[in-house]
């Protein structure tokens, strides 16, 4: 009788222990995102990016290019640049995107990489003459990056986003 009841008492633990495990290992997945919610989300990555982006541009356009142009407040400015970007593609890639928005995600965030790569080696540039090609791959790169922004907007419907910050000259 006292074997029975062992025995009874293992198996009652043995499948509680297996539902709780079941139970614990199991994850739910989230529910997707609504279309109102992935605008929203996406709205607040980009309107911190263009909050933070716009007076870099300036500081690029005045510290790296023309009579006031300085290497140092140049390269500092080409850094918070690729800070934005970076926290940007991070904001970005933090959304749980559905599979219809994929492809426009990814392409803006791989376009972003190489833009996020050539800000960092425009950085660390020794002069600001050594940095012109930068520049102009910059100023490339900014162009393929509004395109994308443009056509994950269109695929969100919203509208056209504002202008994208002037590129370095």
């Amino acid at each position: 009788m006292a074997l029975r009841r062992r025995l009874r008492t293992s198996a009652h633990l043995a499948a509680a222990l297996a539902l709780a495990a079941c139970g614990s290992t199991a994850t739910r997945s989230p529910s997707p995102l609504s279309v109102a919610q992935l605008q929203s989300r996406y709205l607040a990555a980009a309107n911190a990016y263009n909050s933070a982006e716009g007076p870099i541009a300036q500081r690029e356009n005045t510290d790296c290019a023309g009579p006031t142009a300085d290497l140092g407040t140049c390269r500092s400015a080409l850094s918070d640049d690729r800070k934005a970007t970076v926290a940007f593609d991070a904001a970005l890639a933090g959304i749980a995107f559905p599979t219809a928005y994929r492809q426009a995600v990814s392409k803006l965030l791989q376009d972003d990489s190489q833009l996020e790569q050539t800000l960092q080696q425009a950085a660390a540039a020794t002069s600001l003459a050594s940095d012109a090609p930068q520049f102009l791959r910059i100023s490339q790169l900014l162009v393929v990056a509004t395109q994308d922004g443009a056509a994950l907007r269109s695929a969100l419907s919203l509208p056209a986003g504002s202008s994208s910050p002037s590129p370095v000259a």
